[in-house]
């Protein structure tokens, strides 16, 4: 069994979020999706969760509160991804590893396509839309 965490900005100021587009050197390149990446072992979720943003934007951003969205577990119980929704107080411009060919800050209804598909079965899962909208009015 190996996790994974996965993870989307939200900018407390603009209220959109920060999703990247996948380069043609990982799967499913071309498509929208999370920042993150495997858990290595002896690492907790958080900490891969910052490692993997160290590693993908070149820092870690002010983070303001990292809210759980979902779990998500294979059918053969071998695989857990993590997503988290991140607070920061604004948006700010990723330095991006070769592991991303671009970067987009968008509100919630209108975010870029094509989403990779354990993006989209997250984002617009009807419980996750509405712990989404929560969150996003939770910032105020």
């Amino acid at each position: 069994m190996y996790d994974a965490v996965g993870a989307t900005f939200l900018s407390k100021d603009t209220k959109r979020f920060c999703l990247n587009k996948r380069s043609e050197t990982v799967s499913k390149p071309g498509t929208w999706s999370f920042w993150g990446g495997k858990v290595e072992s002896g690492e907790t979720v958080i900490g891969a969760l910052k490692r993997e943003l160290q590693e993908e934007i070149g820092f870690v951003p002010e983070i303001l509160k990292i809210h759980p969205l979902d779990i998500y577990q294979s059918s053969d119980g071998h695989f857990m991804y993590h997503t988290f929704v991140i607070i920061t107080p604004k948006e700010f411009e990723p330095k991006i590893n070769h592991e991303s060919q671009d970067y987009s800050w968008s509100k919630l209804k209108k975010l870029p396509t094509p989403l990779h598909q354990g993006a989209r079965k997250t984002l617009l899962d009807k419980n996750n839309v509405k712990k989404l909208h929560l969150i996003v009015n939770s910032i105020d």
